[in-house]
């Protein structure tokens, strides 16, 4: 999965971030479409506060959930699957809006 330069190491300072990362505080104030993805099997991430959140955020999450742990999901079939889903999501979120009428853009001179 990593190139033959990667380190398995990390700053120490990275730890405080985490465990102040809390994306259910926030969750109920998005605004914007939200795709979660959750290993429902994850032992690095806690599937149940992936799946807390985006039922805190509405109809604008979609929540989609693959039978993997955490680093299951970047190789073989689940990455395909986990790719697909990412750009379902991007093409129908991003998509442009029909129009039926056009604009009436009045530009006035400066």
């Amino acid at each position: 999965m990593a190139g033959p330069t990667w380190r398995n190491q990390v700053c120490a300072r990275s730890a405080l971030e985490v465990g102040l990362n809390r994306p259910t505080t926030s969750a109920r104030r998005l605004t914007c479409p939200t795709l979660v993805q959750v290993g429902d099997r994850d032992m690095v991430a806690p599937p149940d506060a992936a799946r807390r959140t985006a039922r805190k955020a509405g109809p604008l999450a979609q929540l989609r959930e693959y039978p993997v742990d955490h680093f299951d999901v970047y190789q073989g079939c689940w990455q395909q699957r986990a790719l697909a889903d990412q750009l379902g999501f991007l093409s129908r979120t991003l998509a442009p809006l029909s129009v039926t009428q056009p604009c009436d853009l009045q530009l006035s001179a400066v």
